[in-house]
């Protein structure tokens, strides 16, 4: 008997892509006019230094990459700009490639934005929107092992250390280890505490 291949599934259609509100920021739909207010964050040495990809050397480059990332959109994935109240961009949190009830999450945050628990408090919005609203069953993310702030924020949002994979990530002339988070839907029901 001969099989042909299966078709590759269709990406998963997420719900409307809306603001989400939390306590103190506005989490807004990232649009490439965004990509001023972003060149500082990928131009810093530091905050790039655990990122994908090497520092931004002009601006054109942050839009570039904006405008390809969101061009790219087949209605799988779903960025905000993280802000205190609709405006000023200070960084993002994404979920992107949903597919078989599968998505990835990404943030970063400005530096002047870190260390008041805001980009806890955006991804948590986040998840919320993956789990209640879009139906996911797992959420992964995907860190450079060195980089502690964020292991520690996934975790203290119910994130499970999975493993390692070696060297799989080229950014500049180097391979780069990728440490693997993930959380199922089932876990962040069971670690929410009820209102």
């Amino acid at each position: 008997m001969d099989c042909a291949p299966l078709p590759a599934p269709a990406a998963q259609q997420g719900p409307a892509h809306r603001p989400i509100g939390t306590d103190r920021l506005v989490l807004r739909p990232l649009t490439v006019d965004d990509a001023e207010d972003l060149f500082p964050v990928f131009s810093d040495g530091e905050s790039m230094r655990f990122w994908s990809c090497l520092p931004h050397r002009a601006p054109r480059e942050t839009r570039t990459m904006l405008d390809g990332m969101l061009a790219r959109d087949d209605g799988s994935s779903r960025m905000w700009a993280v802000t205190l109240d609709g405006g000023r961009c200070l960084g993002w949190t994404s979920l992107y490639g949903a597919d078989g009830r599968l998505v990835w999450l990404g943030y970063i945050l400005a530096p002047e934005a870190r260390g008041r628990g805001l980009a806890t408090e955006a991804v948590a919005a986040t998840l919320r929107y993956a789990f209640e609203e879009w139906d996911m069953h797992r959420i992964e993310a995907n860190l450079d092992p060195r980089n502690d702030r964020s292991a520690r924020l996934l975790e203290r949002l119910g994130f499970c250390r999975e493993g390692v994979r070696r060297e799989d990530f080229l950014i500049g002339d180097r391979y780069h280890d990728t440490l693997i988070y993930g959380l199922l839907a089932a876990e962040w029901r069971q670690s929410r505490v009820p209102a």
